[in-house]
């Protein structure tokens, strides 16, 4: 079912922008419906249909929610169903459109003219975030004899998706974060030099997002990382290790190379290396 507009939307505005609510479809339905027809009074069903009185001197189309039906659950995490909604569009006009042994009567429409224009202007009509609306079925309902007035129905009906309610993710929120630069294009290479571990045996590189990390003693002798350092490649930090052969306060050579490191901070316009 489609919930994105697929073509540019030129009618009423939308609160939700995607209609998928019972009154903002039922609006639309109204909206369209004066639109296309004039004539007859067009308007929601009152919500006190006793009181009601047909006041137009030719009739009234009177839309009103008659119920969805809901289908079977997507296979995703989230509770998604396909949603059938139907409107009922009730018309109540004073002439039936048709003389007793002649032809259509009458200089004003009847119901069965606006029978045939309600199912035109509303057949095929899309409200975004919807299939288009179709009819189900048209009906006699009654003729009211005291107020002199044919009443007739047709029911419409459209499809669209109902969607679980989604809920903001309680994640903390976003601070401070560094990009590290890995596909060599920033690459720089420092010959050996000469570093000191400080007294809690520690080396600072004046570098981050370091590789190709080389230790060793002035005398030439390799190190390995793992067994006498540990290496923090992203903040470019040399840790000895005990039990390994190195220890705070000596001197060891290190060679190495380094990449750009971007920092990117919350309220930040533009990052930083």
């Amino acid at each position: 079912m489609a919930v994105v507009l697929d073509a540019p939307w030129n009618g009423q505005t939308f609160n939700p922008p995607t209609a998928l609510d019972i009154a903002t479809l039922e609006g639309a339905i109204v909206s369209q419906l004066q639109a296309q027809l004039s004539g007859i009074e067009i308007a929601h069903f009152p919500d006190n249909p006793e009181a009601y009185r047909l006041t137009h001197r030719t009739g009234a189309a009177l839309v009103v929610y008659r119920g969805a039906e809901y289908g079977p659950l997507f296979d995703t995490a989230a509770i998604v169903q396909a949603r059938k909604l139907k409107f009922e569009v009730r018309i109540l006009m004073r002439d039936l459109g048709w003389a007793y042994g002649g032809d259509p009567s009458g200089g004003r429409p009847g119901a069965y003219a606006i029978l045939e224009a309600i199912r035109a202007a509303l057949t095929g009509y899309r409200i975004p975030g919807c299939r288009k609306l179709y009819p189900l079925n048209e009906r006699f309902v009654e003729r009211d004899v005291q107020g002199g007035v044919w009443i007739y129905a047709i029911t419409f009906a459209l499809e669209t998706v109902a969607v679980e309610p989604s809920t903001a993710d309680n994640f903390p929120l976003f601070a401070k974060g560094l990009a590290l630069e890995e596909g060599g294009q920033t690459l720089v290479a420092v010959g050996a030099a000469l570093f000191t571990f400080d007294s809690t045996g520690t080396i600072r590189l004046p570098a981050g997002n370091v590789s190709a990390v080389t230790v060793s003693s002035p005398s030439g002798t390799v190190f390995a990382a793992g067994v006498d350092y540990a290496l923090n490649t992203v903040n470019g930090v040399i840790t000895a290790l005990a039990g390994g052969a190195l220890s705070a306060g000596e001197s060891v050579n290190v060679a190495y190379s380094y990449a750009d490191i971007v920092t990117a901070a919350a309220g930040m316009t533009a990052p930083t290396n």
